[in-house]
């Protein structure tokens, strides 16, 4: 994730749970309130989440209200979650976005726990904002680890 010069990484089972479900969150939103953009952005939500690993998320790419509308789902996705206690394979394997299977996405876990991708939420909130605490020195934060928050390099 990468907001002007701030970066973290994110686990990306984590990252692709908060963007299906901000997905969903947004589509369900009135068509009135949803930026003209919204198809692109749902689509890019969708991409990044069934691409895992593979690419870096720009938040500066955004247009300001595809930005503003991501950034209003994001919240309301992790809130969602954490009102369901996580999310299971059982669960994962009656997403239509999914073209593998639940135990593929999902890395062989059975359950995404809750917390870290409320934490996850909060840091691309916080990262958007300029608000992110700063990683120690030549390291980065990792968010989304069934551990929750971890420093990774150096």
């Amino acid at each position: 994730m990468i907001s002007g010069e701030a970066v973290f990484w994110a686990y990306d089972v984590a990252l692709g749970v908060l963007f299906i479900e901000a997905a969903r969150v947004g589509a369900e939103m009135p068509a009135d309130l949803r930026p003209s953009g919204w198809p692109e952005l749902e689509q890019g939500l969708r991409t990044q989440a069934l691409g895992g690993s593979s690419s870096a998320v720009l938040l500066d790419d955004f247009a300001v209200e595809q930005r503003e509308v991501l950034l209003s789902c994001i919240p309301e996705a992790a809130r969602r979650i954490e009102a369901r206690g996580g999310v299971s394979r059982e669960e994962v394997s009656t997403w239509p976005d999914l073209e593998e299977s639940a135990t593929s996405f999902l890395r062989g876990a059975e359950h995404i726990a809750a917390a870290p991708l409320v934490e996850l939420a909060q840091a691309l909130v916080d990262l958007a904002a300029g608000t992110l605490s700063p990683a120690p020195a030549k390291r980065y934060w990792y968010y989304g680890t069934p551990k929750g928050r971890i420093v990774q390099g150096g």
